[in-house]
């Protein structure tokens, strides 16, 4: 894994002079957990990017349910294991049809490895304060495959969608599990380039 990210950090700072540079946000769930992720890209070619993207995302467990304290009238959630995740990733997607389909809309393959940082706070506490003051961090690597399809707009922006499986191995037993691998699903828009 560490050659494979090693390997995609040189081509993305190879090719960093004369690409194009876009950047974009988005949206992000899987079998684990939910959040968010910003992302950059640099068009390579015509069906080549390189780029990154860092997401936050905030882990859930099986027994993890919502329920209301009746004497205050809060909502809590009942069984939180207070894990949540900081992927940095480098990233390749290749576009192998486009401009072969009508209809504006090109699929890809895509593949992101790097480091992942974890932040293991007490579950048991109510306050955030008590939640995350004396959390503990891990690192790791992790990795992602996904094919997608991307949807240009006419105003240069663009949609873009995914399913995949995410890799993220943990340096040891955390929250009862070594490893947080599964399904996922993106959801990004790419803001167009100003001149």
């Amino acid at each position: 894994m560490k050659k494979i990210f090693y390997l995609l950090l040189l081509i993305q700072f190879s090719s960093f002079p004369q690409a194009q540079y876009k950047k974009g946000f988005g949206f992000t769930t899987g079998a684990w957990g939910s959040g968010f992720h910003f992302m950059g890209d640099w068009e390579l070619k015509e069906d080549l990017f390189s780029g990154f993207e860092i997401k936050f995302i905030d882990v859930k467990n099986d027994g993890e349910m919502p329920a209301i304290n009746y004497y205050t009238g809060r909502p809590i959630n009942i069984g939180d294991d207070a894990l949540i995740m900081f992927p940095l990733f480098a990233k390749i997607r290749y576009l192998p049809f486009e401009g072969m389909i009508a209809n504006n809309f090109s699929p890809f393959i895509e593949f992101k490895a790097g480091v992942n940082y974890s932040v293991d706070g007490n579950g048991n506490a109510r306050t955030f304060r008590g939640r995350w003051s004396n959390a503990i961090g891990y690192g790791s690597y992790g990795g992602q495959f996904v094919v997608g399809v991307n949807f240009p707009q006419i105003n240069g922006t663009s949609i873009i969608t995914s399913i995949g499986f995410e890799s993220l191995p943990m340096p040891h037993r955390v929250d009862g599990r070594d490893n947080y691998d599964g399904m996922t699903l993106n959801i990004s828009y790419i803001f167009r380039n100003r001149n």
